[in-house]
């Protein structure tokens, strides 16, 4: 484009206000563009870790298995395949707590 006679006068000429605005809008863009792989980078792990139950517990019911800590790691836990020693070891909560309450015997 050639210079108008308002860019004489200005102290930028019209273009570098379109440039700016161009700048802005691609900092924008760029800023919702590594939110977006941030949560996408979230989703594809979580995926691998219920896709890892098909690798860890491939001879359990998945509707035995629950998710508990260990260390602040997530990870699978069959409750009924899962012995005393194993369930010491993991972070306590109140399911944990029930699991290691003894079985009383009904007579």
């Amino acid at each position: 484009m050639e210079p108008s006679i308002l860019d004489y006068y200005n102290d930028y000429p019209s273009m570098i206000k379109i440039i700016d605005k161009i700048n802005e809008e691609n900092n924008h863009l760029q800023d919702e563009l590594d939110t977006t792989k941030g949560e996408l980078d979230s989703i594809k792990g979580e995926l691998e870790f219920y896709k890892s139950i098909f690798k860890t517990h491939r001879n359990s019911v998945v509707y035995n298995l629950y998710i508990k800590y260990k260390d602040k790691q997530r990870l699978w836990i069959d409750k009924i395949r899962t012995d005393y020693y194993e369930l010491k070891q993991l972070d306590e909560d109140d399911d944990i707590k029930e699991w290691l309450k003894p079985v009383r015997c009904e007579r």
